[in-house]
Parts: C-alpha cells; structure tokens; sequence
C-alpha cells in the first residue's frame, strides 16, 4: 500500500493531540527535516537513480544538484568499476572522489514566481545554458532539475512563491573526478548509481518515497517532543521503537546489484597486486 504525507501527518498529529495551525505547521517542518535526514541515511530503491557523465581530464564534473550520495561509478566501454577513495594518497585500484563543492550559485533569477502544483516559473532572465541544471527557489526545500525553458521536474507542490530569487545551480552542489590504478585523471564516459532527494512534502496525497512510514513518523514525535517544553522524557520512550523501526525498514530495501563483477583497466580482478 502507497503511504501519503498526510496519512502520516494524520498519525503524528493523533499522538501530539494539537490540532492549532501554528502547531500542525510545526509538524509539517520537523516530519520534513525527518524526512531529508532519513532519506540520507541509505540509498532506498524509489530514490535510485543512474546518470551518464563525461569526465574530463583536467577539470572536475558535475553531479546532480539534488543527488545525496554515490553507489557505484562504472565505465560500461572498458568494463571498470571505480571505488570511493580520496584525491590525495596512494592509489592501487580505480578510484573517484567528490572534490570541493558549489560554494556560489552559478546564477541568480530575482523576482520569479511559482504557482502551487506548477512545474513552470515566470520571471527571471532566462539563458539557454540552463537546461540541465538545477533550481532552487527562495526559501523552500527542495531542488528540481530544468528541463526546458522556464521548466522544472518534479512538480511544485509547496505554496505560491512570489517575487524570490531562483539559485540555478546551488550551493552545495558537488563534484566528481576519476583516477586509474596508476593515478592518472580519467577522461571519458562513466555512469553514476546515485539515490536524490525527492520532492519536500507539502501536500497531503504526495507519496512517500521510503519502504515504511513507521521511522518518519517516530523520528518526527521524537524531534518535536525534545524540543518542546524540555520534555525529553516523552521522546525518550519512542527511540527505542525508532531504532528497531529503522532496522527494519533498511532490510526492506533491495540491495543494490552492481552492473558487474568489478575488474581494474586490463580487465583483471581488482584485488590481484600483480596485474601490471
């Protein structure tokens, strides 16, 4: 069965028995920064995704603005797999490491607005270039990639903005670089196993993207609880069910099969020493 955002609303708002605006407001933020920070902690299989990327040489390339981690880096021509490692250090196996990110959009777009359940944004100065990066706008979460002309995808499902200023490619936006076993910058076509961040929950029929609802809900209870007049000893009683929740929401996700037994450039297995 399909959980949706409001169902869990409905179960956090049934345990903190406050039905003011300002407090199901509250709610809605901290069962949002739950969610974001649940969606960090695994690569779950409705947030997988798979990009094709040119690695350059002599320069760093970008990844998906709204990606939040890397599970494989393949190269399908020559068949090599590229493991998590760092830029500096010994390298004795193909390598890829995220060099420092975005720290200054590449452009900013004043006074754009966006209606609720758009995909489109009016306003702004808009450059061709721009298809293909990411957008975030004003102070919402949420990061959506453009598609064409004033487009984005996923759908806006938050309220009206009016007069914000768009961040085309946003801070934080990171980068990646390849090596091969001899510590050469790679250059040329890999593919990205990634998992992103869905769209922010803001409308009560939004899906969520995890395998349960269970730890959102419970990490939800135990963030407003803990912060709400000190009463830490009301959140305390439900980490002991989150823990387990989490645990079994994780073996509910299916692992993720790499395209094929990893090997280094020639071809050999990557833990054989003596393959130059």
């Amino acid at each position: 069965m399909s959980v949706t955002a409001g169902m869990v609303w409905d179960e956090i708002a049934s345990v903190i028995r406050e039905s003011d605006n300002d407090a199901l407001v509250s709610m809605k933020r901290s069962c949002q920064m739950s969610y974001e920070n649940l969606i960090s902690k695994l690569p779950w299989e409705a947030c997988r995704a798979k990009k094709s990327i040119t690695l350059s040489s002599s320069a760093a390339t970008l990844l998906p603005a709204d990606m939040v981690g890397i599970e494989a880096v393949w190269d399908s021509a020559n068949e090599v797999e590229y493991f998590p490692g760092v830029q500096w250090g010994p390298i004795v196996r193909p390598t890829w490491f995220t060099l420092d990110p975005i720290t200054d959009a590449l452009a900013l777009l004043q006074n754009i607005s966006v209606e609720t359940l758009s995909n489109v944004w009016t306003g702004g100065t808009w450059v061709a270039s721009y298809i293909g990066e990411y957008i975030r706008f004003g102070k919402e979460p949420g990061i959506y990639k453009i598609t064409a002309a004033n487009t984005f995808t996923p759908r806006y499902y938050g309220p009206r903005m009016t007069r914000v200023t768009g961040h085309i490619r946003p801070a934080k936006t990171k980068q990646i670089a390849c090596v091969d076993d001899e510590s050469d910058r790679v250059s040329g076509a890999v593919d990205i196993y990634y998992w992103s961040y869905p769209a922010p929950l803001y409308d009560e029929s939004q899906d969520i993207m995890l395998p349960a609802s269970r730890p959102l809900e419970l990490q939800t209870l135990i963030r407003m609880l803990g912060t709400k007049d000190r009463r830490e000893n009301a959140s305390d009683r439900y980490r002991d069910e989150y823990r387990e929740a989490l645990d079994q929401m994780k073996a509910m996700n299916p692992r993720f099969v790499q395209p094929k037994a990893p090997t280094n450039r020639v071809g050999g297995a990557v833990f054989d020493m003596n393959h130059r």
